[in-house]
């Protein structure tokens, strides 16, 4: 299964267990995708925050462009301004974190598509909350 598939799945099964964009804090993948931990917020986002099908309809297409696998991600963080997908390295690579500014790739659209922003960093904890296991 391709990630945008993957992705599309986990799309249709969060919203039926009320977790939808603005209650979800981190997706974290574990066994090739095979374990997923949804972690979700004290507080929700605001109502303007983008859909969960649009979040990971915009990744999933990442993804297939730049040929990662399920097994390479590892996390997705629902920040405010921000989300951010951190995937593992193939073949010894290091990792990589992508991150879609919230109001010009998510939101409101720009005038000129913005760029994707390609950044090797370390994951920080957003806002804490409750775990739940799918």
């Amino acid at each position: 299964m391709d990630v945008a598939a993957f992705l599309r799945k986990i799309g249709d099964v969060l919203p039926e267990r009320h977790a939808g964009s603005r209650e979800l804090d981190v997706l974290e993948f574990e066994a090739d995708g095979r374990d997923v931990s949804v972690r979700v917020r004290r507080e929700p986002h605001g109502a303007s925050y983008p859909s969960l099908a649009a979040i990971l309809h915009e990744i999933g297409r990442t993804c297939l462009a730049q040929g990662i696998a399920v097994a390479q991600l590892r996390r997705i963080a629902f920040l405010r301004d921000e989300i951010r997908v951190e995937v593992a390295g193939a073949a010894h690579q290091p990792g990589k974190v992508y991150r879609y500014p919230i109001e010009g790739t998510l939101g409101a659209p720009r005038a000129e598509p913005p760029s994707l922003r390609v950044m090797p960093s370390a994951m920080s904890s957003s806002e804490g909350g409750a775990d739940l296991k799918l």
